[in-house]
């Protein structure tokens, strides 16, 4: 089972903020799971998106290219 970080610390450990952490969730980077009115991530999400921003930021790929590179998001799966 996955560890699961709050949607404010995995922000503050990559150095985003919430809205953006919500945009790349919004284009499949990253899927959280709701829970008591928090918003948390798992450790595959922060796994992902460590390798989306480092293709970002120092290759300087674009978003949907990094994404597809990466692993994806496998929605409804408890696996």
């Amino acid at each position: 089972m996955p560890d699961y970080f709050l949607a404010e610390h995995l922000a503050t450990k990559f150095g985003l903020s919430p809205e953006d952490l919500l945009g790349l969730e919004t284009r499949g980077v990253i899927k959280g799971i709701s829970k008591h009115g928090r918003t948390y991530y798992s450790s595959q999400d922060a796994y992902r998106l460590k390798g989306v921003l480092h293709l970002m930021h120092k290759k300087g790929i674009g978003i949907e290219e990094a994404r597809a590179r990466v692993a994806p998001v496998v929605s409804g799966s408890t696996q």
